[in-house]
């Protein structure tokens, strides 16, 4: 005979029995080749699975059993574990008239066999509970990989999640979903991670953080009129949280050095991008000398700025002489680099 031997095990804390049927018999000995005899079947009343599927051995005290008969009852499938850290129960009536169905496609008399059946039979799926821990070393790991800021001027804190942490006991592996695009990864932080056990996956935790930028901000000590160039001696520094504006202040030395004011400024007031600007030392039209530096050469020319410039900047100058236009990058006032 060859048929299903039990129905799926109930819903997760449902009260539903497994509902049996008739014996599979393909692919295991017949009771004359077990050796042994089999005088007893012990059923147990509570028992805990590991694997996403039931077999009929795994309800059984093994001990009652011969070996081929332990290869046998292996065999049979009742059905599919309950949900991690929760049970399922068989009927205990309708295991009975199973296990005589299977007895008897076994050429066994089932009134020659014991069978010992306790009044409740519980199946627990074997569970693990995903820590707290866990799942903030999981959040704070993404972003660390994956923000621009250093670890040093990130904060990391209130990591809390959403789902039930509870899985399968197995080998755990994880991908993470960004909710949170990765170039945002500030202020309030979203991510959904997707739980594998043993390859298979098994749930979804949504997980929320707060990471804060702190980061060393430029002000100023005195104050500074509007057009003013910014010196070493203007400036003080001050650590502050620039998570609800991290492109706002200056942060970097190179976005001071050089620069004036175009507002004023207060007095111990924080250097906002936005009112520094490169002091213009050459304008369209000024005459520059233009040099050319090469390994054991130096070359130099008479040129006239095309456009307005500051310290760094690149701009089209041309060659008195030749009238050719050379790109080049300003030095100071009067001098200008050609870019090779």
């Amino acid at each position: 005979m060859r048929s299903v031997l039990f129905a799926l095990l109930a819903a997760v804390f449902s009260l539903c029995p497994l509902v049996p049927a008739k014996a599979q018999t393909t692919g295991t000995p017949a009771a004359s080749d077990t050796g042994k005899p089999l005088a007893q079947i012990r059923i147990l009343g509570n028992v805990m699975v590991h694997d996403a599927n039931v077999s009929l051995l795994q309800i059984c005290d093994p001990t009652t059993l011969p070996a081929k008969w332990k290869s046998i009852l292996g065999a049979q499938n009742i059905g599919e574990a309950p949900p991690a850290g929760s049970e399922k129960f068989v009927d205990p009536a309708q295991l009975r008239s199973y296990l005589d169905t299977l007895l008897n496609s076994r050429g066994v008399n089932p009134s020659g066999v014991k069978l010992v059946i306790p009044a409740k039979i519980i199946v627990t799926r074997e569970s693990t509970n995903v820590s707290q821990q866990w799942i903030e070393n999981v959040f704070k790991k993404y972003v660390l990989e994956n923000t621009p800021w250093k670890q040093s001027d990130l904060t990391i804190q209130n990591v809390r999640y959403s789902g039930i942490p509870v899985i399968p006991t197995g080998t755990l592996t994880y991908t993470v979903r960004p909710v949170t695009s990765a170039r945002n990864l500030v202020g309030n932080v979203s991510l959904s991670v997707d739980l594998y056990v043993d390859g298979e996956m098994v749930r979804t935790l949504d997980i929320l953080g707060q990471v804060e930028v702190f980061k060393n901000v430029y002000f100023a000590n005195q104050p500074l009129k509007r057009d003013q160039i910014i010196t070493p001696a203007d400036l003080e520094v001050h650590r502050m949280n620039i998570t609800d504006s991290v492109d706002r202040y200056a942060t970097d030395p190179g976005q001071v050095e050089n620069r004036r004011v175009t507002y004023e400024v207060g007095a111990h007031q924080p250097l906002m991008l936005s009112d520094l600007n490169k002091p213009l030392v050459i304008k369209r039209g000024d005459p520059v000398k233009i040099v050319f530096e090469a390994p054991g050469l130096r070359l130099s020319a008479n040129g006239r700025a095309n456009a307005d410039a500051g310290i760094g900047d690149t701009l089209a100058v041309t060659n008195v002489a030749s009238t050719k236009i050379i790109y080049c990058k300003v030095v100071n006032g009067q001098t200008v680099e050609a870019v090779q």
